[in-house]
């Protein structure tokens, strides 16, 4: 019987451990299994797994967001980023593929992700020119491409596909680009400078005929015509400078350059007499059209002497902007005319006709003083003329001498004009008349 009871028991023992190692066994497989799962490559790729899954099913929103997770486990997923930036290109959503692109890049340094980024832009730009929706930020977009490959040809066709839309959009045509500061607008000449620094220092890095070519054909806008500012023309003629010295020159930028420079010369000869006339003082615009600086000047015009100033009879000088025009490729300037810019500080204008009294040449200028406090009108033009005329010496006795004549013509709003003429003005024999009262005596 005892024998029996012991067998019983250890039988019973035996059952018992059986069953605590089987329990064992499933508590390890089912802890495991959670490890894993908590594991971030894991992790990492059952969020992409579920972004594929969004994505094939067109549901990119949801993609996003799993991509998204994945990159937040782990900032070094390629395939992740990769993923994203396709699920972006879906619902055309350019900006934001290029940006998962690049800072996937720039956090993993892997060539597929910069390459691709580099594809994205190249077709976005595409994209846009052949809708003729390029401007000038799709010029910029294209640049970094360059950067980062300065062989690309890819890059350059598109640039140069890029050119004339570039100058010739509906929101950005060359007027906005070189006085955009002026007018407040977001395509401005800074934005036109960067694109020629950015090329010539990938120019510098690896030189190519293709890039210098494609260089010197953005130096110059693809217009017939445009108006700059004065402060940006000075910035445009250093730039100009740049590109002649490191990639070379051409005729439409050699002429451009002769523009800028003649104009601050202009400028120069000017600078004197708009001081004394900005504070009111007309009377030294005597000794002004004698001196031998105004009358070689004016003589340029009137021999019709080579000169990239463009050759009119009344040339206007103001300090605000210049207009370049294209001609047989070559580039010539004025400055802009009161009528042009009503807001001008004020415009000198150099008459350049033929007048001779007894065979000396007349000399002649206008000065129409800038608007006060905004107001245009009322209209002030002063004509100064040094010529000879008949002045009264004594009583009544008439000399026809050399002398000084200033008209004033004041304009109102509604076309209104008043003038008044000073003979022998600072002479010792000045009179002042009315110009109806002059007609009504000459008509006499």
């Amino acid at each position: 019987m005892s024998r029996g009871i012991k067998v019983k028991k250890k039988s019973q023992i035996n059952i018992k451990k059986t069953a605590i190692i089987g329990l064992a066994t499933v508590v390890t497989i089912i802890a495991g299994y959670n490890i894993y799962n908590h594991l971030p490559f894991v992790k990492v790729s059952k969020a992409i797994a579920a972004g594929n899954k969004y994505s094939a099913s067109s549901d990119y929103e949801a993609a996003i967001d799993s991509y998204n997770t994945a990159i937040e486990i782990d900032e070094g997923a390629v395939e992740a980023y990769n993923n994203m930036a396709g699920a972006y290109l879906s619902i055309d959503d350019y900006e934001s593929a290029k940006k998962v692109l690049y800072d996937g890049w720039q956090n993993t340094e892997n060539k597929d992700l910069l390459n691709n980024y580099l594809t994205v832009i190249t077709n976005d730009a595409i994209t846009a020119i052949n809708k003729g929706e390029g401007n000038i930020d799709t010029v910029l977009s294209v640049i970094p491409v360059l950067e980062a490959d300065n062989t690309n040809s890819e890059a350059i066709t598109v640039l140069d596909a890029a050119y004339t839309r570039c100058f010739r959009n509906e929101q950005t045509d060359a007027d906005m680009f070189f006085r955009g500061e002026n007018k407040g607008s977001a395509c401005c000449f800074s934005k036109y400078e960067e694109i020629i620094n950015r090329l010539v220092a990938v120019y510098e890095a690896t030189p190519s005929e293709e890039l210098a070519a494609l260089i010197q054909k953005y130096s110059s806008p693809s217009t017939d015509s445009f108006t700059i500012g004065l402060d940006e023309a000075a910035r445009y003629k250093e730039l100009l400078d740049k590109v002649a010295s490191s990639v070379g020159s051409c005729e439409a930028m050699d002429s451009m350059r002769e523009c800028f420079t003649n104009a601050s010369q202009v400028q120069d000869l000017f600078t004197d007499i708009f001081a004394q006339l900005d504070i009111g003082n007309v009377d030294d615009l005597r000794d002004f059209i004698v001196s031998d600086e105004y009358v070689s000047y004016r003589d340029i015009f009137l021999n019709n002497q080579e000169t990239s100033q463009e050759n009119t009879t009344y040339i206007p000088i103001s300090r605000e902007a210049m207009v370049l025009n294209l001609n047989e490729g070559k580039w010539s300037y004025r400055f802009l005319s009161f009528e042009e810019n009503p807001d001008s500080a004020g415009v000198i204008t150099v008459w350049a006709n033929y007048f001779e009294d007894d065979g000396v040449q007349r000399n002649s200028i206008s000065y129409e003083p800038g608007a006060i406090n905004g107001n245009v009108y009322p209209h002030t033009k002063y004509s100064v003329t040094y010529l000879k005329s008949y002045i009264t010496s004594g009583k009544s006795t008439k000399v026809a001498q050399m002398n000084y004549r200033l008209s004033t013509v004041i304009t109102d709003e509604d076309g209104n004009m008043t003038e008044t003429v000073v003979g022998d003005w600072g002479g010792a024999n000045e009179w002042t008349m009315d110009i109806e009262t002059i007609e009504s005596r000459i008509r006499a």
